[in-house]
């Protein structure tokens, strides 16, 4: 099984960057471990700051696809972690007629016969700001990046498990 983890984010955006740094963190680790043969063959790393249906070049060829990304919610506790199937998301329209949700996307490859991932897991990590202009890590995000890069390597050996 060929899986993508794909850190999604702008680091240029504070905590929206949280998802680039885990997959530049698991990124370098797996390299490491892939020399000492330990079994993390069929796993890529991809930063992206792309959205919508560019992201479909990037996932196409892939059987699995965990996303880790920032998410927005009500009293938002920076650095909380949620583990969201595909099925969870949902295919809301965006506020432009441009924006395409990555269930669309999904939808959208499937519909013109490309290959893309059948299995989607999102790693979602709260943060309370996401739109002010300013680089790096609040204290809270950067003190959840071992839990996040925990949870993604938990999320692969379940991917792993059950092919």
């Amino acid at each position: 099984m060929k899986t993508l983890v794909l850190g999604l984010g702008n680091d240029l955006f504070g905590d929206d960057g949280v998802g680039l740094l885990v997959v530049r963190t698991l990124k370098e680790e797996f390299a490491f471990s892939r020399n000492s043969a330990a079994g993390n063959e069929g796993v890529d790393f991809e930063e992206c700051c792309l959205t919508g249906l560019s992201l479909l070049d990037v996932i196409i060829g892939y059987d699995a696809l965990v996303i880790i990304d920032t998410i927005k919610k009500p009293d938002p506790l920076t650095g909380r972690i949620h583990v969201l199937d595909g099925e969870d998301l949902r295919a809301i329209p965006g506020p432009s007629p441009h924006y395409v949700s990555v269930p669309q996307m999904i939808e959208i490859g499937r519909a013109s016969g490309v290959h893309v991932p059948a299995t989607i897991k999102v790693v979602a990590v709260e943060a309370k700001n996401v739109y002010d202009l300013g680089e790096g890590l609040s204290p809270e995000m950067r003190k959840s990046i071992p839990a996040v890069i925990k949870k993604v390597k938990e999320v692969l050996i379940f991917l792993k498990g059950n092919n």
